[in-house]
């Protein structure tokens, strides 16, 4: 009900200003653009410019019959810029528009343009990374290995981001701020990257990644922000694009989609559709040695996964301009899955090397996910200047989880001998959690060098996770199965969490420089309550966030900027869930109710050479920092994982994006990240732990003929230490080629994902406190990927300028995907 009330306010709002905005005597100005034939010239930029200054006042596209208007204007002097596709650019006026009036100027005629074909060719060429003083764009279609692929895939390779099951890494491997249209995404932990999995790439335009996001987007995000920009339509008309692809390697994966655009004067409407169907493998191996006085006993795990999962996945949002100056639009996205997920494990137990006992476990998970996302948003420039902006947000999120489990225990001798009778287990973990927001947005234009920030926001999350778990014996192998310890692991887990915050923001310029501060304030109040373990913890506290940013030019060719910004990094939602999950009986994963939330302060200064060179130094500070440990029983030998705050991490990174066009046929863009890191821990026994690395990430692209195109990517991370584990060093190659067909309205697509197999590759070894621990982690990459892509409709529609970035509190969840 609030939040129906809510979304009926901002239509109410919107219908005020509406009817106010009606009231004003406004002037206008109109006319046709037509060709040289007298045709109607549709899809023309029209540029209105004021006649004193030239500068912009505002822009338009002509309608199919070449017409174009632009209403709610100041009376004035004003000439009117027009271009056009193979047409020379068109200057006309001055056109002089009185109080109240509204002013018509007739026919405008373009002239076919020679060089138009050559002019386009130039200024439409678009790498797949381009780096600029604020941010780092990755231009989707650009990228050949995204064809075909998941958001989670896309940004898997992306410079810089390093994605698992649990979060999305950036700007120093600190949890990123997702955000879709610079809309909210009411998720994180596992059902986050169940998102991300289940979007796929071809409705996406652009990846923004953006180091320092002022505090109006939010506390959270140490990791700065990631904006998915979606495909819309920049001019007018409708276009459509279907794809079709398979992969054949580690399994499969079969992928369709379509997207449809439309844009009139009025309307924007944008939607999609895919569905996936997928078989991914997952390997871990480990081996585990506990010394208890002259003995060693040794635990070696080999597990293996096959994942399949079937896959609904749709978005669908508009943009309604109810006047000149007001908007009003929706956001609807969403996804339903159905996996099965069948599991087999062998745990071989020795002691001073000789074979002592050994456990073969074997599981199949019945799981289904569905997870809706809601976005209503208004925004309205008060006054006639455009000086006075007003926007709204309502969001909500409502996500279902249910996985049944059946899994059974086998017990052998040294001899494969059944050494006991087996054990069956079967659990039962629903879950749902909802998300909801709602914020106001300010902004005032002080001078044509200053502006003025305000806003406010409430976010409320609700989870109730329920987990029934059932022990049961077979006796003797017949058919009567007799339960022990029914209900003894059962529980049920409630969180709830309020945040209020508010921010204030204030940017300026003077001379070279230029000034950004913000601040913004957050109230959270949590409160978390679990059955078995009885636990109640309840949490209350007030924390102020600054922002400050300085921009220096340091003549034409460098652009120096300096920044510090404070965040907060809290726990997802499962972190905290004290749920045990069974592997086998020697190994478990938990939820940490107690685990506190860690403080992010970021000290950067980068230098924007030529505008496009780029290199960064940080310095990054996170107190109460936290991460997946482990925990070894000496007395059963059994371990558990768990979050856990284990203290203090420093880290000093410098980073150098270097994109060189080495021939006119082929260009390349390097991002490589150098660091030093130190861990304080806060246990007294561990000693301070410092390591060193680097990270280089190569994308060349290869324009062999008009038609055909390639592109390789390679990274490579040095072997390096984080958190308690020493990781030894991992790359992947990629390589692909693109061809087009059809008159350029199709396309074809040949990848080859992880050429060597080494990707998704974890190999570690972990001495932390009583636990000696060797492991390697494997999923499933290496594909041979086909895909065909075709585009129908109006083909001259450009990609969508990305909107507002707005805040996603985002922390719904983390589980172990078995």
């Amino acid at each position: 009900m609030k939040l129906t009330a809510g979304c009926l306010l901002i239509v109410l709002l919107a219908g005020a200003f509406n009817f106010a905005f009606a009231q004003t005597g406004t002037s206008g100005l109109r006319g046709k653009v037509q060709a040289e034939n007298n045709t109607p010239a549709d899809a023309a930029t029209v540029v209105l410019l004021n006649s004193k200054d030239s500068s912009v006042v505002r822009s338009t596209i002509s309608s199919k019959n070449g017409q174009f208007s632009f209403a709610s204007i100041q009376a004035g002097s004003y000439l009117v810029f027009i271009t056009k596709l193979n047409y020379n650019k068109s200057y006309s006026g001055p056109y002089v528009v009185a109080q109240g009036k509204n002013a018509d100027i007739g026919a405008v005629t373009l002239i076919q343009g020679a060089t138009a074909l050559k002019e386009v060719s130039i200024s439409g060429k678009k790498d797949f990374v381009e780096v600029r003083a604020d941010k780092t764009v990755l231009n989707v279609d650009q990228n050949i290995m995204a064809t075909g692929s998941s958001l989670y895939d896309v940004l898997g390779t992306s410079p810089g981001v390093k994605v698992n099951d649990e979060d999305v890494l950036y700007r120093g491997g600190q949890k990123a701020l997702i955000a879709i249209d610079g809309k909210p995404v009411l998720l994180s932990g596992e059902e986050l990257i169940n998102l991300l999995k289940n979007y796929q790439s071809s409705t996406i335009s652009q990846i923004e990644l953006i180091d320092n996001p002022p505090a109006k987007y939010g506390a959270s995000g140490g990791g700065g922000m990631i904006n998915i920009v979606l495909k819309k339509n920049k001019d007018l008309g409708s276009n459509a694009t279907v794809s079709q692809t398979a992969a054949y390697g580690d399994k499969y994966k079969f992928i369709t989609g379509i997207n449809y655009n439309l844009r009139t004067e009025k309307l924007n409407v944008f939607a999609g559709y895919n569905y996936t169907n997928t078989s991914i493998p997952h390997t871990i191996n480990t081996n585990r040695l506990i010394s208890t006085g002259n003995a060693t006993d040794d635990f070696d795990l080999d597990y293996y996964a096959d994942i399949k999962s079937r896959n609904n996945s749709f978005s669908l949002g508009a943009d309604y301009k109810l006047t000149e100056r007001q908007t009003l639009g929706f956001l609807v996205n969403g996804y339903d899955n159905n996996s099965t997920i069948d599991k087999r494990s062998t745990t071989t137990i020795g002691t001073n090397g000789q074979p002592d006992s050994s456990i073969k476990t074997q599981s199949t998970i019945k799981r289904n996910i569905n997870n809706f996302n809601y976005n209503l948003n208004y925004k309205a420039n008060l006054g006639k200047s455009g000086k006075t902006v007003l926007s709204a947000d309502a969001d909500y999120s409502d996500y279902h989880r249910h996985s049944d489990e059946l899994l059974e225990n086998d017990f052998f001798n040294s001899s494969g001998q059944a050494s006991s009778s087996p054990l069956f287990y079967s659990d039962s973990s629903p879950s749902h959690i909802t998300v909801r927001s709602e914020n106001i947005d300010f902004s005032q234009a002080l001078s044509k060098t200053s502006s003025f920030e305000a806003g406010i926001k409430n976010s409320q999350v609700n989870s109730n996770n329920i987990f029934t778990f059932d022990q049961q014996q077979d006796v003797g192998r017949a058919e009567k199965v007799v339960p022990t310890l029914p209900d003894s692991l059962s529980s049920r887990f409630m969180y709830k969490e309020r945040i209020n915050s508010a921010y204030l923001k204030f940017d300026t310029k003077f001379d070279k420089t230029s000034l950004s501060l913000s601040i913004r304030v957050e109230q959270t109040n949590s409160s978390s309550y679990s059955v078995n373990p009885n636990r109640q913890s309840d949490s209350s506290y007030i924390n102020w966030f600054p922002n400050i940013q300085v921009t220096q030019d340091l003549g034409k060719d460098h652009q120096l900027t300096l920044f510090y910004a404070r965040n907060i990094n809290r726990p997802n939602y499962q972190d905290l869930n004290p749920f045990v999950a069974y592997v086998d009986q020697f190994y478990s994963t938990t939820g940490n109710p107690f685990l506190k939330p860690s403080y992010i302060n970021t000290y950067q200064v980068s230098d924007l050479y030529l505008k496009k060179y780029k290199v960064a130094l940080s310095m990054i500070v996170t107190d109460r920092y936290y991460n997946t440990i482990f925990h070894q029983n000496d007395t059963t030998n059994a371990y558990t994982t768990s979050k856990a705050n284990i203290g203090t991490r420093y880290q000093y990174v410098a980073e150098f994006n270097i994109p060189v066009d080495i021939t006119n046929w082929w260009s390349t863009n390097t991002n490589l990240s150098v660091f030093h890191e130190r861990y304080d821990y806060n246990v007294d026994t561990l000693a301070k732990k410092s390591t060193n690395g680097l990270s280089v990430n190569m994308t060349h692209n290869f324009k062999i003929t008009p038609k055909l195109t390639a592109q390789l990517v390679a990274d490579y991370e040095s072997p390096t230490y984080f958190v308690i584990s020493q990781y030894q060093a991992a790359y992947y190659v990629n390589a692909g080629f693109s061809y087009s067909i059809m008159h350029n309205s199709g396309r074809i697509r040949l990848a080859f994902n992880d050429i060597f197999n080494s990707d998704y590759l974890n190999k570690y070894h972990t001495n932390y406190t009583n636990l000696n621990l060797t492991g390697r982690d494997k999923a499933g990459s290496r594909f041979i990927q086909a895909s065909f892509t075709y585009h129908f409709g109006n083909l001259s529609l450009k990609a969508h300028a990305n909107r507002d970035n707005i805040e996603e509190q985002k922390r719904l969840g983390t589980a172990v995907d078995n």
